[in-house]
């Protein structure tokens, strides 16, 4: 009777393995035409994400060789001619802004710098940034240059050329 009810249990057992063995055969039949639709979507949207990424690598590349061909040459020279032997400050400054590109922002900092590169060779010493901040502001009071942002204590004011 022993032998019996093992056996038995070992039929019964096996008809229940049987049974989710099937089970899980069928589950994963689905699962598996499931899985081929979501890997199909993902490599067409792999390959449009793909392409999108190398033609925008292909801009911004030429784009950066363009920026660098600009970088490279040389800004134009303010004309030398200012008139007397020691040149004023406020022509100098209105020469420096003449030559920037329209639409481009500067500050005191960097008309100091031009003032100093173009000049310097005429000034007894280098113009200080404090100055041309005044005559900065002083055009943009006039209406010679529009102000874009108004400097602060630790932050220079930004200007930008007004077009005539």
């Amino acid at each position: 009777m022993a032998a019996e009810q093992s056996f038995e249990n070992i039929y019964s057992w096996l008809d229940v393995q049987i049974a989710h063995d099937r089970e899980q055969e069928a589950f994963h039949a689905q699962q598996e035409v499931f899985h081929r639709e979501q890997r199909a979507l993902f490599a067409a949207e792999l390959e449009r994400l793909t392409a999108i990424r190398d033609s925008f690598q292909t801009a911004a590349d030429a784009a950066m060789d363009l920026a660098s061909r600009a970088a490279a040459l040389p800004p134009p020279a303010p004309s030398p001619d200012i008139g007397r032997r020691k040149p004023s400050l406020t022509k100098m400054v209105t020469r420096i802004i003449e030559v920037r590109p329209a639409g481009e922002v500067f500050g005191p900092a960097l008309i100091t710098w031009e003032i100093n590169r173009h000049y310097g060779e005429r000034l007894r010493r280098p113009v200080e940034r404090k100055l041309v901040s005044i005559v900065l502001r002083r055009m943009a009071d006039d209406g010679r240059i529009r102000s874009i942002r108004r400097g602060k204590q630790h932050q220079e004011g930004q200007y930008t050329r007004v077009e005539r």
